[in-house]
């Protein structure tokens, strides 16, 4: 079932709008907020809790399940994935909802809105891009900056503790000076740290198409702003759900937890010079999961025979991306580089020749 959501006063498509942090008609203008959008929010839950609507048509192709859906528009064919939630339709540019890919075990309980619109990514990417004295000058001709797309990525976040039991000897040195003499002293002590570290809202990625690494990078999120998830805030931008379950991206989460108290139990350490741990135990527990969606800007685009991936913290404005590399710009440094080198080295060698050090 594809939903789009409506404007109370015109019947107009409605887009979440993060500047305003609101709902804005593309055709009257009227803003709606939160609360004017309750009727809507609670009609999807109510069809979500519905059997819903099979897709027109599903197919198996050798990168995953193409899933066909009717614009409830103008009846044209929308294809996504079988992990989308919220795309266009390509043929009236409005957008839609796919109520069953936010119903059952994929409806996620959390999320926080998109605080950036597109012109400000846009803006912020062309600054990322300048004093990249490497990049190619085609990269930029190519118009690929405009294919920006914001996306409520899915993630899984873990509440819970980590158990630590460490313990071991560590020393304090100190040193004196006595006129000539220099006197060292090792203190040698026994230390036990035993306790817990809680830890809340850490989130992993649960998209097998997103790289982890640049999804961790754009990190922090300001969990303050987590919002209860309602279908409205999903209106003007694409999403998907997960395809990585809370088990499967249960790794991530608990190395990062038991770093975490690693971190902490070395700066209680911070005073010694040395410590070495005979016992080094941690376990986590009381492990709680959420499901939610958070905000990122993404730009995937291709450059010669190769993909490229640019991310932006949709909240915060974080950015972080691979880029392409025009190695004749890079030689022709690298050989400037060099010749400077060469040339100082010379210079040098010349001026302790003059001196007689050589």
């Amino acid at each position: 079932m594809a939903e789009s959501l409506k404007c109370l006063n015109c019947g107009g498509d409605l887009k979440f709008t993060p500047e305003l942090q609101k709902w804005k008609c593309e055709w009257c203008d009227k803003e709606h907020t939160e609360e004017d959008l309750k009727g809507f929010s609670q009609q999807a839950d109510e069809e979500l809790d519905q059997p819903v609507a099979e897709a027109v048509t599903r197919e198996e192709t050798e990168e995953g399940i193409v899933v066909t859906y009717k614009c409830g528009y103008c009846g044209a064919e929308v294809v996504s994935t079988e992990e989308t939630a919220a795309t266009f339709c390509v043929y009236c540019q409005r957008p839609i909802t796919i109520l069953s890919q936010v119903s059952g075990e994929f409806k996620p309980s959390i999320c926080i809105p998109f605080k950036n619109t597109k012109e400000t990514a846009l803006e912020q990417f062309k600054n990322f891009l300048k004093g990249k004295r490497f990049l190619p000058n085609a990269y930029i001709e190519n118009q690929n900056i405009e294919k920006l797309t914001g996306v409520y990525i899915p993630f899984w976040f873990y509440d819970g503790e980590v158990y630590f039991d460490v313990s071991g000897e560590a020393d304090i040195v100190t040193t004196t000076q006595r006129g000539d003499e220099k006197i060292t002293k090792t203190d040698t002590y026994r230390i036990v740290r035993v306790g817990n570290v809680g830890f809340q809202n850490i989130p992993v990625d649960a998209s097998s198409k997103t790289p982890d690494d640049i999804m961790d990078s754009i990190e922090p999120f300001d969990f303050a702003e987590l919002k209860k998830f309602a279908t409205p805030y999903l209106s003007g931008f694409l999403a998907e759900r997960y395809d990585v379950s809370s088990d499967e991206a249960f790794g991530r989460a608990k190395r990062r937890a038991e770093g975490s108290a690693e971190n902490k139990i070395n700066a209680s350490l911070s005073k010694y010079n040395s410590v070495r741990k005979q016992k080094n135990e941690k376990h986590v527990k009381s492990v709680e999961s959420k499901y939610g969606l958070l905000p990122v800007w993404m730009l995937y685009s291709k450059f010669g025979d190769q993909t490229y991936t640019f991310a932006m913290n949709g909240q915060t404005g974080k950015i972080l991306g691979n880029l392409p590399i025009d190695k004749a710009k890079a030689f022709k440094f690298a050989a400037v580089v060099f010749a400077i080198s060469g040339t100082i080295s010379a210079l040098l060698g010349y001026a302790l020749y003059a001196m007689n050090v050589l």
